[in-house]
């Protein structure tokens, strides 16, 4: 650039900076058209700060419009598909005898291997705070997310009625954990009219046998060996249960000698089914399954076979 353009940029009355030429000295050091060249850099900055400041809100707001909008359109279809549920089990409820609904409520809620462990009833995660703590409503999603578990989506008497069903159909398995067991039949987890233990029918409990069996070496070789009144315990919140309901007890002996299941099927035989816990047991349906391959029922096969080790 000539020197003619030069003064030229910097020609006019208007000193724009002031504070710039002061700082300096004489408009000699330091000309108007330096004045004119930092106040269209200082003011590209401002601009592009200003710019990028608006730009921001202006995504902020909308998302936020986004959000409120994505939220309004969620609830708009919760209330829509409640309604349409709620409908539709209405007239299931009116239209179908209860021999067609317990059909459909077996299609839903009846489970063949529903395990019940100490971590059924532990706390869940909370998203917000991300701490684990206990919320039934949260610990009801977790494990029966279905819309169909809601009684704001079905109805109280479906609803019941689905729960009734999941109870009385469903095959619940259990540990050697006797407090899980009892835990469970006596919490009304879902507000029925009275506890599961009066409505479930059945039960399985897989005891393991070299945990009881004192009088083998192998017990040893995994611990100190319980008390066989603790394997008799484990079937005290059975009888918790209505007349009628079908036990299977399953008894893990982890060998593949026959001789050593031998010993644990008469070790257990003689703590499990002595002569009071027999009695407790009448009225019940009991199976006896040894290594999932022997089966006995109490009634029939282990009567003969506590004849045969006792004479």
């Amino acid at each position: 650039m000539g020197k003619h353009s030069l003064d030229s940029l910097g020609s006019g009355p208007v000193n724009r900076v002031p504070g710039i030429v002061a700082a300096f000295g004489a408009s000699e050091k330091f000309p108007h058209s330096m004045d004119d060249i930092l106040f269209f850099v200082f003011g590209t900055l401002l601009l592009k700060e200003w710019t990028s400041h608006f730009s921001s809100e202006l995504t902020a707001a909308k998302k936020s419009s986004l959000d409120n909008k994505i939220k309004s359109a969620e609830q708009d279809i919760k209330r829509l598909a409640q309604a349409e549920c709620l409908a539709l089990t209405a007239k299931v409820i009116t239209k179908l005898p209860r021999e067609i609904r317990d059909m459909i409520y077996h299609h839903l809620s009846t489970r063949k291997n529903e395990r019940i462990d100490r971590e059924h009833s532990r706390a869940t995660l909370d998203p917000l705070s991300k701490l684990y703590s206990y919320n039934h409503a949260r610990w009801k999603a977790s494990h029966f997310p279905e819309h169909y578990w809601n009684s704001d989506y079905v109805g109280a008497m479906f609803f019941h009625e689905l729960i009734e069903n999941y109870y009385h159909t469903s095959n619940f398995i259990f540990s050697d954990d006797p407090g899980v067991m009892t835990r469970f039949l006596n919490t009304n987890e879902f507000s029925m009219p009275c506890l599961p233990k009066v409505l479930i029918s059945n039960v399985e409990i897989h005891l393991n046998a070299i945990s009881y069996d004192r009088g083998s070496f192998r017990a040893y070789m995994f611990g100190v060996p319980k008390a066989p009144e603790r394997l008799q315990e484990q079937l005290e919140p059975l009888f918790e249960l209505k007349h009628g309901a079908k036990i299977c007890i399953h008894f893990l002996t982890d060998t593949q000698e026959e001789r050593h299941r031998e010993e644990h099927f008469q070790a257990g035989l003689e703590t499990l089914f002595s002569s009071v816990q027999r009695a407790k047991l009448k009225g019940y349906h009991i199976k006896f399954v040894v290594d999932r391959t022997h089966t006995f029922d109490l009634e029939e096969d282990l009567k003969s076979e506590w004849a045969n080790i006792h004479g």
